[in-house]
């Protein structure tokens, strides 16, 4: 049936919708709830119904999550016929009873899943059933390819290719900014896709766009790679394992993280990009993904499942318990990055040999280092400038503006100092509560929020002492912001 679109304005919170009046509803023989496929020219969607009478018979209401994938206008001819339910709700119902699952299932599965044939309640069921029941490494595998299969892949003609991941959970872990640069600059290849923050006041995608755009197609990432060895850019624009961010929209408010979901999330992205070898850090500790016991466990599956990929997994397990740098927040941290690369005295020390414990470990994975030698490899790169070199290239490559330096990046102009109420010893920095205070500043989506530590863990402080500065670009921001953190000290100090 062919009918017109009428845009509602109205939003379902991620559900694609659809409304019909219900003369349409009977001739289609649809309840409401059912599955249409609506196709407008070039896309389509499967979307669940519902009825109205404020849409006649000639219309199509169109939320706007709709709108947004169809790209749709007002009054543009839209075609939708009746849609089937999936079989692959029997999978779902295997998995949720405990039932192993073929390479067929899952692949089919996960084409489902990108071709929005499941509603967020079936894939929702699915991330349950797995967290529930967990998965057997033949399943992981399974799931894993089939994620890399259903998007683009890079296929760069070029080994080794290295890559360089930590599973999260720490503020301003930035290492990875540093880090390409100077493996970038030794001949190897590292074509970095990045994450936008989900819980964090940024991720690396979030503080790279403060230097250089970050949504490049996969001919530019290409030619960048190529040409430059190395790139840091947004996976989320690229369509590398689409369902994995359909899925991450899931388990982000059911708070699941399910360890096979983690294994592919991560590995299916490597796979996709052509990586030889990886560097994964996993850091653990309060506030992060994992217990030293699960950190363990997880190298253990992480090394298994790479073998299977044909991807050389080496895993550093990470002290997560404070956040790493100075600055939380996209700008502050990426004046973090350029002052570890620009030499500057004022850079982070823990940022700086974080960053080249992990770039020599790569150098050597990568066998551009003897064995033991790829930490002094990784300082003569940054000591000589090279690695501030090859950065700017990367970021005129991607469209940015390269003569920027850290002293031309400044947070929100609203800002506050929170002082210790005593003196005594720094004993602990509360990630969460940090990941928090950024959030309620605006960070990421204002890119100028975020938080300035003076102190870390071990530091000494009188009372009265700085212990951190709070940055947004409002002051309702600001004041938001504050409130949490008067009530939510991060600081932890022992007398």
């Amino acid at each position: 049936m062919r009918l017109k679109a009428k845009l509602l304005n109205i939003e379902s919170g991620g559900t694609l919708i659809i409304v019909l009046n219900p003369k349409v509803m009977k001739e289609l023989d649809l309840e409401p709830a059912d599955r249409v496929r609506v196709m407008s020219e070039k896309k389509y969607a499967v979307a669940i119904t519902d009825v109205s009478s404020a849409v006649d018979e000639t219309e199509i209401g169109i939320f706007d999550e709709v709108k947004a994938l169809l790209d749709v206008e007002t009054g543009q001819p839209i075609t939708i016929i009746p849609e089937e339910q999936p079989v692959t709700i029997t999978s779902i119902k295997k998995k949720l009873d405990g039932i192993k699952l073929s390479e067929d299932e899952l692949f089919e599965l996960v084409t489902d899943i990108v071709d929005n044939r499941l509603t967020k309640a079936e894939i929702a069921s699915f991330v349950t059933a797995v967290y529930i029941r967990g998965m057997e490494l033949d399943e992981t595998e399974h799931l894993t390819r089939a994620m890399a299969e259903t998007g683009q892949m890079l296929k760069l003609g070029v080994k080794p290719v290295v890559d360089l991941h930590s599973i999260g959970g720490v503020p301003n872990n930035r290492t990875t900014m540093i880090v390409i640069p100077i493996i970038a600059s030794a001949g190897l290849y590292i074509p970095k896709t990045a994450s936008r923050a989900i819980t964090d006041p940024a991720g690396t995608a979030d503080t790279m766009e403060v230097l250089a755009p970050v949504s490049l197609g996969l001919d530019d990432i290409k030619e960048i790679v190529l040409q430059h060895h190395g790139c840091i850019v947004w996976g989320g624009s690229l369509n590398i394992a689409p369902a994995d961010d359909l899925i991450i929209e899931i388990e982000h408010p059911l708070q699941l993280d399910p360890t096979a979901m983690l294994l592919a999330s991560i590995l299916a992205k490597k796979y996709a990009v052509g990586a030889t070898d990886l560097l994964l850090e996993i850091p653990f500790g309060p506030g992060t993904k994992a217990t030293k016991a699960r950190a363990n466990e997880l190298e253990k599956k992480f090394v298994a499942l790479g073998g299977r990929l044909g991807i050389n997994v080496e895993v550093v397990k990470t002290d997560g318990s404070q956040p790493v740098g100075k600055g939380v927040g996209p700008i502050l941290e990426a004046r973090d990055v350029l002052q570890v690369l620009e030499n500057s005295k004022d850079a982070p020390a823990d940022l700086r040999a974080r960053s080249l414990y992990f770039a020599g470990l790569l150098l050597e994975i990568g066998k551009k280092a003897k064995q033991g030698s790829g930490l002094k490899m990784a300082t003569e790169i940054l000591k000589s400038g090279k690695a501030l070199t090859k950065f700017k290239e990367i970021i005129k490559a991607q469209g940015g503006d390269p003569e920027l330096n850290s002293i031309d990046l400044h947070p929100g102009k609203y800002d506050e100092t929170i002082y210790a109420e005593k003196s005594g010893t720094i004993q602990g920095i509360d990630d969460d509560s940090i990941k928090k205070i950024g959030r309620h500043l605006g960070a990421p989506y204002n890119k100028g929020a975020g938080i300035y530590l003076w102190n870390k863990v071990g530091d000494k402080v009188k009372e009265g002492e700085k212990l951190f500065t709070i940055y947004a670009e409002s002051g309702r921001k600001l004041s938001e912001g504050l409130a949490f953190a008067e009530t939510n000290n991060p600081f932890r100090i022992k007398t």
